[in-house]
């Protein structure tokens, strides 16, 4: 018990120095921090990549995307009309080896757009570090086939891989049931 208290103690320090914040949410396995606003979303992980629940890193990811798809919803639905700015969207990951800690961090800015060009969804999909893009594109593939349910017109999505190696497909959607 003693030792995982040191761990906590360990990755607070480790996040107030990487992010420069000290509020946020301690996780399984770390301490994350998001911040949402009209101007975009930012957030980082910094923690365990592994605990005995299983990869914990890679589900800050599932975080972002639902926090993100939320705030499109509830922007759409108060006449602010808006969409993932992926040119200039910024992940990086530091650590990401499947061994230890990681500093993984998801800078995502909106653009303000007219009704007809917003988007009320967002997915990922990615892959570890040292499988090949071929099994991405196959997941990219599948995630795209599933959107067709609740989507329409077409996804909008981008590539991104950090200096790490980490591998993910973003996707912005029109989700029926908000903008139908």
């Amino acid at each position: 018990m003693k030792k995982r208290g040191i761990i906590l103690v360990l990755i607070f320090v480790i996040a107030t120095i990487s992010f420069g914040f000290v509020s946020g949410v301690f996780t399984e396995g770390g301490f994350d921090r998001t911040s949402i606003s009209e101007n975009g979303f930012y957030g980082g992980y910094v923690g365990l990549e592994f605990s005995y629940k299983g990869d914990v890193a890679h589900q800050f990811s599932n975080k972002v995307a639902k926090v993100v798809g939320k705030y499109l919803k509830d922007s759409y639905s108060r006449g602010v009309y808006l969409k993932v700015d992926f040119k200039n969207t910024k992940i990086k990951t530091i650590g990401m080896d499947q061994k230890g800690f990681v500093n993984f961090t998801i800078d995502m800015p909106f653009i303000k757009v007219n009704k007809s060009n917003a988007y009320t969804g967002i997915v990922h999909c990615g892959t570890w570090v040292n499988q090949k893009d071929s099994r991405l594109n196959v997941r990219l593939k599948e995630q795209l086939r599933k959107l067709k349910r609740i989507s329409f017109w077409k996804p909008n999505y981008d590539y991104f891989k950090t200096d790490g190696g980490y591998k993910e497909y973003w996707i912005q959607f029109k989700h029926y049931k908000y903008q139908n």
